[in-house]
């Protein structure tokens, strides 16, 4: 999909996940037995058929590069091409600022539209719907977005929309309560950190933007940008992932220890979720043997407590 390029955003440093992230970036974390947090983006990037990919990093480089080189960058040079973009690491950034940074490797490309994702969420997603309904509603940017429960609002950033999907309001970690979905009472929508731009767009949002300080797109970029441009919003729920999925619509940011542990329960007590013959949309690995056992010892000891059972589940990768 020689038009699409998408930039993965896997720098961060993941600080809320200590001591897990001491000494790997916060994608590389292990998960749910044989996989890396990278793993479920990665697959679905594949299964989308969306192979042309710039992963930003930063945090811990190195290890993930290497990973990303010796698992998966042949999986995407079939059709298209992995290629690694590493931001010095006392480079103070934001996720805007890292696209920023690397806007001229962007622009060299010349594609026609641009998905910027997250690496470090646990969700299936078929990108290609996402595209379908940005097209559809000729919008310069599209937000993917999860129904929640409206008392988790504060730790996301929350959207209001009209009844076309387009934007008419958003607000970062709100500290009051947010209005509810019109059609959803109890839950709002909250921003999945995934955004579909058109080229010109991006370019047009990014040459606006100061570069002395870090700039995020939900801080600084969204709650400005609905206003001058037509920003549309797309529902996880309206993704439709062939076969039976037993965790249908389920989307976790494993940002905290709490939120990790919550959700590696969530997805192993469904394996048929991740993988098995009569999967159509599998999560893919790139782990061997014996990374596998050793990553399934960690993954079965919370990571709260000392290492003793920690019987805490939340029905949000939110911290509580």
């Amino acid at each position: 999909m020689s038009s699409m390029l998408t930039v993965l955003l896997a720098g961060g440093c993941g600080s809320r996940l200590r001591p897990l992230t001491l000494h790997r970036a916060k994608p590389m974390v292990p998960f749910a037995g044989c996989f890396r947090i990278i793993d479920f983006v990665l697959s679905n990037l594949l299964h989308s058929g969306f192979t042309d990919l710039l992963v930003l990093t930063q945090y811990q480089a190195a290890g993930l590069e290497q990973y990303l080189q010796q698992c998966w960058a042949n999986r995407f040079c079939h059709q298209g091409f992995m290629h690694c973009c590493n931001a010095p690491s006392d480079l103070a950034q934001g996720t805007a600022g890292a696209v920023a940074f690397q806007l001229q490797q962007i622009y060299s490309l010349k594609p026609t539209h641009i998905t910027l994702l997250s690496a470090d969420h646990i969700y299936k997603m078929d990108y290609r719907q996402l595209l379908r309904f940005h097209q559809q509603h000729q919008a310069g940017i599209t937000v993917a977005a999860v129904a929640i429960p409206v008392e988790h609002a504060r730790h996301f950033g929350i959207i209001q929309t009209d009844d076309t999907g387009r934007m008419i309001g958003f607000i970062e970690k709100p500290q009051q309560t947010p209005p509810c979905m019109a059609n959803r009472p109890g839950y709002v929508l909250a921003s999945m950190g995934n955004y579909l731009f058109t080229a010109k767009a991006l370019y047009q949002t990014l040459a606006k933007q100061k570069r002395d300080q870090p700039i995020d797109f939900g801080h600084h970029i969204l709650p400005v940008l609905y206003q001058h441009l037509p920003v549309y919003v797309y529902n996880l729920a309206d993704n439709d992932i062939p076969g039976e999925q037993s965790l249908a619509g389920y989307w976790r940011d494993v940002g905290t220890l709490n939120a990790y542990y919550a959700a590696q329960q969530d997805v192993l007590n469904h394996p048929d979720w991740l993988q098995g013959p009569n999967q159509h949309w599998p999560i893919l690995s790139g782990q061997s043997k014996t990374s596998r056992r050793l990553s399934y010892q960690l993954c079965n000891v919370s990571p709260l407590a000392g290492g003793r059972p920690c019987y805490q589940n939340t029905l949000l990768a939110a911290d509580q």
